[in-house]
């Protein structure tokens, strides 16, 4: 996770809300995601349902692959800056860490914004 995400992870409200939009938009792709509602937990359930479906969207429908991306916002400068920063992990595994990380950057995003319209 960004360093700058990181204090975020165990917030549970916001782990809840990055899981809901991840649920909901893997949903309208026909991949079912699970949380089980645990923070602590979060990141390594999400990459471990998160890699199988981006690896299945890579061999079998690359444009589906690309229609998630570009829902969830993922540029495509970040997705090359990415696979070379975190050369242990797999280019799906990359691009499941990627989507936990923006999801969770809109989720902040609108909690600041609707924070300082109150």
């Amino acid at each position: 996770m960004s360093d700058g995400l990181q204090e975020y992870q165990l917030n549970m409200a916001v782990v809840q809300e990055t899981a809901d939009r991840i649920i909901r938009d893997f949903e309208s792709f026909g991949f079912k995601i699970i949380f089980s509602g645990r923070p602590e937990e979060a990141y390594k359930e999400l990459m471990e349902q998160l890699t199988p479906a981006i690896e299945y969207m890579l061999s079998s429908n690359g444009a589906k692959l690309m229609q998630v991306l570009y829902r969830i916002d993922i540029a495509e400068e970040k997705l090359k800056t990415a696979i070379e920063r975190f050369t242990d992990l797999s280019f799906a595994q990359v691009i499941a860490r990627l989507i936990i990380e923006r999801e969770m950057q809109k989720v902040l995003t609108r909690r600041i914004y609707k924070s300082q319209q109150e």
